[in-house]
């Protein structure tokens, strides 16, 4: 299956696509220059910078002198790292209906797998870790990319997640007698999740990704409960960790947060339920949190005019306000929190959209794009080539306009995208979209919301206040769908 896949993907790649991933290895040193470049460690704006890059990497980042050729001049602009996404899902259509999926055969899913990707990295999405998928798509897909044939992100998989009888994983509200022939991870106690494991990391996985807890997607379950032991998630990660891999673990409630901790993960995904004690044992272990928040402010906002069904509804309302507390009390603790958006239950090519909600819940706008660089290089442990613009690293750079220091919204709406020094986006080359840079817009919050205390960062939307003209009104949901 993941040859044919690969076959499938190769042949949609051709002239145009392999700019977008084609290797540096023969190509003469790039050039690229801008008014201003962030240094993305301290916020600082570098005036007239050029950057050199060789082979896919940067080599020198020096000031541009008057005069001097560039490869690319870029203009009033402002350049930064190219962006990480730490939880999407590129595999499968656009329908968030549930069991849409079983209409879509697993060649449909690749091909749309490949428009996502594109998507993506015109989103500014260099790199993403992609947490679940089928029929091993995304092996295929990660693969195409690297070899040049498809243009998209570079990927980190994760297969399919591990889930109990019953859990976030599972087709709990199916009948018993139908039978499906595609490949599950369903697994209960150590030794199924051991040999889970290594059956992804069989066919592919960098990451091994366990459904710790019910989920909002799934029919059945509840976010709160937690489905897996804190003995069965660390099977999964001794047995991943014997093959060089780290456990993402899916985790709303705070029971699961906290058993997930224990147990040795890397990241807990969602995080929605934080307790004092939860994050006393994230700090101890050193474990990174991956909230996504705009997934539920996006299924409040659109609803079933999109397809959501009514648990998915209710669900998301329950774990909104929760989830924005739960990163508030990250941040405010110091906790590494790492961006990742869950693209896949929304349109993929939004990733810029979080930001600002990472902003409303409480980081600097600087805190927000490190989140997004170099908390995600760390958590990717990648932290040696991804997520600057420095000598070493790979040129992988984004092109915005204005300051996204002061105006987080800019992120949303990329001029310019590299990839390993090849321009792969010109938004000059398209009619630009300027839905992209409206405010996230939705209903006031219910008095029962958290609101801003003073001293709140710049670009912060906090609370119900009436913002000033030109910034991002509050993204609260609706308390009715």
């Amino acid at each position: 299956m993941i040859r044919v896949l690969s076959v499938l993907l190769a042949s949609l790649g051709g002239a145009a696509v392999l700019l977008g991933a084609a290797s540096a290895a023969a190509a003469p040193p790039v050039t690229i220059s801008a008014r201003r470049l962030l240094d993305i460690d301290n916020g600082q704006l570098i005036d007239r910078p050029l950057i050199r890059i060789e082979d896919g990497v940067i080599t020198a980042v020096t000031a541009h002198a008057a005069g001097q050729a560039a490869t690319y001049d870029l203009g009033d602009v402002t350049l930064l790292p190219g962006l990480i996404d730490c939880h999407t899902h590129l595999i499968g259509g656009p329908s968030p209906a549930p069991y849409d999926s079983l209409r879509e055969t697993t060649a449909r899913a690749a091909i749309e797998g490949v428009a996502n990707a594109r998507a993506t990295l015109e989103a500014g999405f260099t790199t993403v870790r992609d947490l679940g998928a089928r029929e091993f798509a995304d092996v295929a897909l990660r693969d195409a990319i690297a070899a040049g044939r498809v243009s998209g992100p570079r990927m980190f998989v994760a297969v399919i997640g591990l889930s109990a009888t019953g859990g976030h994983g599972d087709l709990n509200d199916l009948p018993a007698d139908l039978r499906f022939n595609r490949y599950s991870a369903i697994a209960d106690g150590p030794e199924e999740i051991r040999k889970a494991v290594r059956q992804n990391l069989k066919y592919g996985a960098d990451w091994i990704k366990v459904l710790v807890t019910g989920g909002v997607t799934s029919a059945g379950t509840d976010p709160q409960q937690a489905d897996y032991t804190e003995e069965e998630i660390h099977a999964a990660v001794v047995a991943a960790r014997a093959r060089g891999r780290d456990v993402a673990a899916h985790a709303h409630g705070a029971t699961g947060i906290l058993r997930a901790a224990r147990a040795g993960v890397r990241s807990i995904e969602h995080a929605s339920y934080l307790t004092d004690e939860a994050i006393t044992e994230i700090k101890r272990q050193g474990v990174f949190l991956v909230p996504n928040p705009f997934t539920n402010f996006y299924i409040l906002d659109r609803g079933q005019s999109v397809g959501f069904v009514d648990y998915e509804i209710e669900k998301s309302r329950q774990v909104y306000y929760k989830k924005m507390d739960s990163l508030r009390r990250a941040v405010a603790a110091g906790i590494p929190v790492a961006y990742g958006t869950d693209a896949g239950v929304q349109p993929h090519g939004q990733n810029g959209k979080q930001l600002a909600l990472y902003v409303q819940a409480g980081m600097t706008p600087l805190q927000a794009l490190q989140s997004a660089t170099t908390v995600a290089a760390r958590l990717l442990r990648q932290e040696q080539r991804l997520g600057r613009v420095k000598p070493g690293y790979l040129g992988d750079l984004v092109a915005v306009v204005g300051d996204p220091l002061q105006r987080i919204q800019v992120m949303e709406a990329p001029l310019y995208v590299f990839k390993e020094g090849a321009l792969v986006f010109s938004r000059a080359a398209r009619i630009p979209d300027t839905r992209a840079l409206l405010p996230l817009r939705l209903a006031e919050p219910p008095k029962a919301a958290p609101s801003a205390g003073p001293g709140a960062a710049p670009g912060s939307t906090l609370g119900p206040a009436v913002p000033a003209k030109g910034a991002a009104r509050p993204a609260a949901p609706p308390s009715k769908p």
